[in-house]
C-alpha cells in the first residue's frame, strides 16, 4: 500500500442531537480523519451498505480529495481500526489525533470544516436522508 494514496474517512452517528461527524482538532481548524487508501478492505464494507464512497472534491489548489463515509464511533470499528494500524509506526501520530476529536452535530460541522470538505458532508446527509427514506416506505 502506497502512504500517500489517502482519503477522508468520515465517521457518522445519530444521536440525540441527530446526525453527528467525527472531528479531529488541528491548531485553529477542524478536520475530518485522514486514512490509508485500503481499497481492498473498503470493498467488504461496502458490499455490505456500511461504508458510503462519496465523489471527489477539488480543493483550492486544484487537487482532488476522495473521502468514504462509515457509521459508528471509529473505536467501535474493527475493519477503520485495521485501515489506520495497517502501518502503526507511520500512521501513530495520526492515531492519537484521532483521540483528541470529537463528534459534532452536522450542522456545527458544517461551520467547522474547509471549504471543499463541506461538499462531502452535504453528499453524506443526502445519500443518508435518501437511505433513510428508502427504509420508512
Amino acid at each position: 500500500m502506497n502512504l500517500r494514496e489517502k482519503v477522508r474517512l468520515i465517521i457518522y452517528r445519530f444521536r440525540e442531537r441527530g446526525l453527528e461527524i467525527f472531528l479531529i482538532p488541528d491548531e485553529d481548524q477542524w478536520l475530518i480523519p485522514e486514512g490509508p487508501d485500503a481499497q481492498h478492505k473498503a470493498e467488504v464494507l461496502m458490499q455490505q451498505d456500511k461504508l458510503i464512497a462519496l465523489d471527489p472534491v477539488s480543493k483550492a489548489d486544484g487537487e482532488t480529495e476522495q473521502a468514504w463515509a462509515v457509521e459508528g464511533d471509529w473505536h467501535d470499528i474493527p475493519s477503520l481500526k485495521a485501515m489506520l494500524y495497517e502501518d502503526a509506526v507511520a500512521l501513530s501520530e495520526k492515531l492519537s489525533e484521532m483521540e483528541q476529536g470529537t463528534f459534532v452535530a452536522i450542522k456545527e460541522a458544517f461551520k467547522k470544516v474547509m471549504p471543499h470538505q463541506y461538499k462531502l458532508l452535504k453528499e453524506l446527509k443526502e445519500v443518508l436522508v435518501d437511505r433513510n427514506l428508502t427504509r420508512n416506505i
